[in-house]
């Protein structure tokens, strides 16, 4: 899935926080929102880091090429109260800068998207909701994990620990399982609290054991996976699950990817076979046709060889 950036810096912040939410909970669209309170902000922002699109009402410190506005090199678009469709004499050319506030959501991503060149669509394919998933152990399922979610490079990675045990005690009562089968009504904040950074990655615990995870159910998954995805903090967001964790199989289809570590001993190559056959047989040909098999290397999670196996991951170039 191609994923590009766009900041919004409006007056009216209510509406940019709505329009964040809007666009970051639906993978489909193609792109994530950031949104700044102050043009200043877009500035520092690019410092460091990157923007494919800007939309802002305040063009004050933008620089007009033409019928084209860009800040720092970054291409912007107007955010207008006026039509631009009716802005008499200003000829069609103009309107590919502005966006009309009070149109339909739908239509402004859509001009977004159009704004959005093929060059800059191009840069990243990084998939927003990912799994490790596999039936074998000591496979370098975690190694894998890790290194997908933490060296994504537009807005970081979330690993999101599934495991039939965690290696953490604190995470038999600390983790995400439980808040969220209770529908907690500050769910959403708790989540947020659970989230801490060690070795780089940003990291946090779904559950400490299998025994808790093997009940989670799939609406309850799914409801997660809005509420990460909400935020628009992570670009990748990956899951190391456990060979046990899993009640409902049905879950892996949440997914926009699936890669399966292998062995390829004669016991490990069995296994899998049988694990392939239980998902045609119980119907879960979605799952079957998101799992990509991946011999991982027998190196520490971000080495040399590690991040030149997720580089083909992500590119496409690993065989599935």
């Amino acid at each position: 899935m191609s994923t590009c950036k766009v900041g919004v810096c409006d007056r009216d912040l209510d509406y940019s926080k709505a329009f964040m939410e809007y666009v970051n909970s639906d993978t489909s669209i193609g792109f994530q929102v950031v949104i700044f309170s102050e043009i200043n902000n877009i500035r520092n922002y690019l410092e460091s880091r990157s923007l494919d699109l800007i939309i802002t009402d305040d063009t004050s410190q933008c620089e007009r090429k033409g019928s084209e506005i860009f800040l720092t090199g970054v291409k912007v678009m107007e955010m207008s109260d006026i039509d631009s469709l009716n802005r008499g004499g200003r000829g069609n050319a103009i309107n590919q800068s502005y966006i009309y506030r009070y149109q339909p959501v739908s239509e402004i991503c859509k001009q977004i998207k159009r704004n959005l060149t093929a060059a800059v669509e191009s840069v990243r394919n990084i998939s927003d909701f990912i799994c490790v998933y596999s039936p074998i152990g000591r496979c370098g399922k975690t190694r894998l994990a890790m290194t997908l979610a933490g060296i994504d490079e537009v807005r970081g990675g979330l690993y999101v620990g599934m495991e039939n045990f965690s290696d953490k005690l604190e995470a038999l009562s600390t983790n995400i399982i439980y808040p969220l089968k209770m529908n907690r009504p500050d769910l959403e904040e708790v989540i947020k609290q659970q989230i801490y950074a060690e070795r780089g990655v940003y990291m946090s615990q779904m559950s400490g054991t299998y025994l808790d995870a093997n009940d989670v159910e799939r609406s309850e998954i799914e409801k997660l996976k809005y509420l990460l995805l909400k935020s628009g903090s992570f670009t990748t967001i990956c899951f190391d699950i456990g060979s046990a964790a899993l009640g409902d199989m049905s879950i892996l289809d949440l997914f926009d990817r699936i890669y399966m570590p292998v062995l390829r001993d004669p016991v490990s190559v069995r296994k899998i076979e049988v694990f392939m056959k239980l998902l045609s047989d119980t119907g879960h040909q979605g799952v079957l046709d998101k799992l990509t098999v991946v011999d991982v290397p027998d190196s520490e999670e971000f080495s040399t060889e590690m991040i030149r196996t997720v580089y083909r991951l992500t590119n496409g170039d690993e065989d599935g």
